[in-house]
């Protein structure tokens, strides 16, 4: 099951080091018709425009999947997810380059792609007209993004949504609403990040992330405008009684005329509101009390390790690999080796009357010896791999083993 969203990139740059990160970090795969590294899509899109009067560089498609048929912590669900991203354009624009970007980093964690499809037919060599609504039109019989999207679900036997309206608009549909370099978009993308960082698990942790943020260096090499929250208690209207979040932002350029620009969090996206935020914060809740238990489980296990080593040393088991006997069993062994050797030479003595019997029970010693053997050596083996443990060597659950993608 997934939803589909569409917005036009005037700047495939922007667009670009966006969903793939300012270190290329946030593509968990990706899927790109024009060949080389990061900024070669972007630089073949500005190309094909530049000498054109098209404002459009790139459209901007999201796919959103459902954690209950792609799991996110499965690389190989990952990468169908992509595969599917990639289908999904060449479905729409068979004859222009794209660009998939995989994520599974935004709020819920659900595996969803970002498709960029250059605004250039590369056998007409025109702008591209199709798929640039969410809903069919009955103008020229033209289909939305989304009944694309339920075509290939079907195709590939994955269930369909019923009919939306329009898919939620989280920021990373809205921020194409707001100019490229605009005081609104750098307000956006780093309320965003600090959303995504694990420390924010409530408003005081979402705080100390934004004033960490201020002491940052932007791309010019100076410190990125300062930006704070401030959360008042509303005291009259719908919201009467409840707190709502603006954002305030240094304003060197004077966009605003002020020294400062402010905007309400709502109008940057549900995702900024209070409500929204908690979302964010329940899942790095979550998490960490997750990774409290598994490391309460690990140290726990640590210990047990070497509570078993410890008993094992007591016991005279040094460790050693160690495959003599006699030196196991020490004096006990061997005084109980010097009486079976008597007995079998008083036997021999009183002439062989029982040397078929004594041949027989020396087998049989032999065999016991060899089992006791066996079985001091698993007891060893298994002293040794507790010993590993405990020096915090214990093998990690691998990715997708446990633990079962929106933004």
């Amino acid at each position: 099951m997934s939803t589909t969203h569409y917005s036009p990139s005037a700047s495939a740059a922007d667009t670009e080091r966006y969903i793939r990160g300012k270190e290329d970090e946030r593509g968990v795969a990706i899927t790109c018709d024009v060949p080389g590294g990061p900024g070669a899509f972007s630089a073949r899109a500005r190309a094909l425009t530049q000498n054109t009067t098209r404002e459009v560089e790139a459209l901007h498609y999201r796919q959103s999947f459902s954690d209950e048929e792609f799991d996110p912590k499965n690389p190989e669900h990952v990468q169908r997810v992509n595969d599917l991203g990639y289908q999904l354009a060449k479905k729409m624009h068979p004859d222009s380059d794209c660009l998939v970007v995989s994520h599974v980093d935004g709020r819920g964690k659900k595996p969803h792609n970002h498709i960029l499809v250059l605004n250039h037919n590369n056998r007409t060599g025109k702008a591209l007209s199709d798929y640039r609504t969410f809903h069919d039109r009955k103008a020229g019989n033209q289909k939305g993004v989304q009944s694309a999207n339920d075509e290939l679900m079907r195709e590939h036997g994955l269930s369909v949504v019923k009919r939306l309206e329009h898919a939620p608009k989280d920021w990373e549909l809205r921020r194409e609403d707001f100019a490229d370099g605009s005081l609104d978009r750098e307000m956006g993308d780093r309320m965003s990040a600090a959303l995504a960082d694990p420390r924010a698990v409530d408003k005081a942790g979402l705080v100390s992330v934004i004033e960490e943020q201020n002491q940052q260096l932007g791309d010019d090499g100076d410190r990125v405008p300062r930006m704070r929250l401030h959360s008042p208690v509303s005291k009259k209207g719908k919201r009467a009684g409840q707190e709502t979040w603006t954002l305030y932002i240094e304003d060197r350029r004077g966009e605003s005329g002020r020294a400062e620009r402010r905007k309400r969090t709502s109008a940057l996206s549900a995702d900024f509101t209070p409500e929204g935020a908690q979302a964010f914060f329940d899942y790095h809740q979550q998490q960490k009390e997750q990774e409290h238990e598994r490391s309460t489980r690990q140290a726990e296990a640590a210990e047990r390790a070497r509570a078993v080593a410890a008993t094992a040393r007591q016991s005279g088991d040094d460790g050693a690999v160690d495959l003599d006997p006699r030196r196991r069993r020490g004096a006990e062994y061997e005084d109980r080796h010097a009486d079976r050797a008597a007995e079998e030479a008083r036997g021999v003595r009183e002439g062989g009357q029982r040397g078929a019997g004594e041949a027989a029970l020396r087998d049989l010693a032999s065999a016991d010896l060899n089992v006791a053997a066996a079985g001091v050596e698993r007891e060893q083996r298994t002293a040794r791999r507790n010993r590993v443990h405990s020096r915090g060597y214990e093998r990690e659950p691998q990715r997708g083993e446990s633990e079962g993608l929106s933004l």
